[in-house]
């Protein structure tokens, strides 16, 4: 009798994690495989524990203006790149939380146009939906993201099921093997020049008093995480064309100093840093790859000059792999 009781209990039990499971592969199958343009945290997570010396976190001015691999050579800092497309600082927030899990940075780099973002841009499926399952995910889900996204987030079939007529064997299986690391570190590449650059810079509007002080929220919330872990909290702008005004960098900087992180603004040195505009701005936003190369090598110098970050010691094993990366990197 007791058997029988318990019988159907257990075995609706039993359905319901087989369907769950069945469910989350499936997800993990049908969603496109990302290894670039931001939120590439499969390669992230694939980097050894605790290797990493700075995590470079933003949009995308930080995955096509950074190459980690360019910095590496120039000054033996490991780092990576892990921003997104248009990350709101919201999402930064909830991202940091998760690389914290296997990485201790001494050093934190935010690129910091997120400030002038809306409480929601336009990759919000993209930056969320491909962390890693669990309470920082959930986070992101639920205070990072539109209301009506969240169905998707919680349960990405319900974005990629019509993948099922053009998905491969091989990009299944590309989707659910462990990642490896790779030698871009996060790092986009693009080509091309912005024909139109020598009528720049160009302006680019600040938010609404109400989205600025949204944004100072999270801000603050990044630079609290980084104070309880020790680390260091730069925040900066990148030498650009699509220039915020300078008295709003002006009020960054103050509101920046009352948070007490360290700010820095090269909006305007494209020339002092070596970049030429009708020669390395793939839009007037964006460097290409090789205004990003010298970006990139004097940024190493900044890290290790003016910021006094140090190479850690590395295994044999993880520093063969930086200099294949800038064999790859050189060829």
């Amino acid at each position: 009798m007791r058997t029988s009781k318990w019988r159907e209990p257990i075995f609706a039990l039993l359905f319901l994690i087989l369907a769950a499971l069945l469910i989350g592969i499936l997800s993990l199958a049908f969603r496109p495989v990302r290894v670039d343009y931001g939120a590439v945290w499969g390669p992230y997570l694939a980097e050894p524990r605790d290797s990493l010396d700075y995590l470079y976190l933003g949009s995308s001015y930080a995955y096509c203006d950074v190459d980690p691999v360019e910095i590496y050579d120039e000054t033996g800092l490991t780092g990576c790149v892990l921003a997104g497309p248009e990350q709101t600082l919201s999402q930064t927030y909830w991202y940091l939380k998760e690389a914290l899990k296997t990485q201790k940075p001494s050093l934190v780099i935010l690129e910091g146009s997120a400030l002038a973002f809306q409480q929601y841009q336009n990759y919000t499926q993209v930056n969320v939906g491909y962390m890693p399952a669990g309470l920082n995910q959930l986070g992101a889900i639920f205070t990072a993201s539109e209301p009506e996204l969240r169905t998707g987030l919680l349960f990405p079939l319900y974005f990629y099921h019509n993948r099922w007529k053009e998905l491969t064997v091989d990009e299944a299986a590309d989707a659910l093997l462990p990642s490896e690391t790779d030698t871009l570190k996060g790092f986009t590449p693009v080509s091309g020049v912005f024909e139109q650059i020598a009528d720049g810079p160009f302006t680019r509007e600040p938010q609404p008093e109400e989205v600025y002080e949204e944004n100072l929220t999270w801000l603050s919330k990044i630079a609290d995480l980084c104070e309880k872990r020790g680390i260091t909290l730069a925040l900066v702008f990148h030498p650009t064309y699509s220039q915020l005004p300078a008295d709003t960098r002006i009020r960054i900087a103050e509101d920046a100093s009352e948070l007490d992180i360290s700010f820095f603004d090269w909006t305007e040195e494209s020339q002092s840093i070596g970049i030429t505009p009708t020669l390395h701005y793939y839009d007037p936003g964006h460097l290409n790859q090789e205004g990003a190369a010298i970006f990139s090598a004097w940024l190493g110098d900044f890290l290790t000059g003016e910021l006094g970050v140090s190479p850690r010691p590395q295994d044999s094993e993880n520093t063969a792999a930086w200099q294949s990366a800038v064999q790859v990197r050189k060829k």
